[in-house]
């Protein structure tokens, strides 16, 4: 089979299952069987495809035709210009989350300056890594009450060659004790209200971890805790940086205020919702 048949057989077979991106998908798996970045899939298209590629590639299709993310299937994603290992113990990270990170860095006029981070609920680490690698002096603690969500956060600061700066624990959100405070915490916690956890699209429903999306009857149970917790372990004029649900913005804007918060800054999606915000404690 040649490479291009590869992909138009993929393609016709993820099609029969309503896949919308059947095409980019195909390239995608195809490219990653022959080991090449997807943008060069077009200059192999007329070479063979082993017979054992054949046979993992319909391996992979199946799981793909099943729902299961990409990013789950090749063990990747990524993520601010980098590439971090991924499996069903963890969130896939995504575009929106990189928000957290232009909020922050926005924010922080010397980027060489010390600072102490806090990322609760580091699932694989991508925020905490990510602000790392740009912040070049500064140091981190993640913090996840998933030991196998923990364990991939190490796999992916040791990929990333960060791992001398950060500290990761297998603690919950009650458990954070640290006998100093902080320049900066960040969190995208689990935010999605009942009811818009049974309206999740199959893909993250049947695949993605349950305790790393509910947030309770209206989302806002664990980001109400952090923004208390932070309001005793975040410096005076510090940052806090939140991944937050639809409909939630006035709800913590109050419980901000009520905390010594100030909002420097929101990020509102197309839909009028805001999706990230960046307070600071006064």
């Amino acid at each position: 089979m040649l490479v291009n048949e590869a992909i138009n057989f993929a393609e016709q077979e993820l099609k029969k299952t309503n896949n919308l991106n059947s095409r980019l998908d195909s390239e995608i798996l195809v490219s990653y069987l022959i080991n090449i970045p997807r943008e060069n899939i077009y200059s192999k298209l007329k070479e063979d495809l082993q017979l054992d590629k054949v046979e993992k590639l319909k391996q992979l299709v199946n799981r793909r035709a099943k729902k299961e993310p990409i990013a789950y299937i090749l063990n990747n994603k990524e993520f601010w210009s980098s590439n971090f290992y991924v499996d069903r113990s963890v969130l896939i990270p995504r575009p929106e989350t990189e928000v957290l990170i232009d909020l922050l860095l926005s924010r922080i006029t010397n980027k060489n300056k010390y600072l102490d981070l806090l990322d609760i609920g580091t699932g694989s680490g991508c925020i905490l890594i990510s602000l790392l690698k740009e912040l070049t002096k500064a140091s981190g603690v993640g913090v996840d009450k998933s030991s196998k969500a923990i364990a991939i956060a190490k796999k992916n600061s040791s990929l990333n060659k960060i791992h001398n700066r950060i500290c990761f624990k297998n603690i919950s959100l009650e458990q954070i004790n640290f006998d100093k405070k902080f320049d900066i915490i960040v969190s995208n916690p689990p935010y999605l209200s009942n009811v818009s956890l049974k309206n999740l699209d199959f893909d993250i429903r049947l695949y993605e971890p349950k305790v790393a999306l509910q947030g309770g009857v209206q989302g806002v149970d664990l980001l109400n805790k952090i923004i208390y917790l932070a309001s005793k372990i975040l410096k005076i004029n510090g940052l806090l940086a939140l991944e937050i649900g639809d409909n939630q913005f006035h709800i913590l804007a109050k419980y901000l205020k009520e905390n010594r918060f100030k909002i420097l800054k929101k990020y509102t999606l197309i839909n009028k919702q805001v999706r990230c915000l960046l307070a600071t404690k006064l």
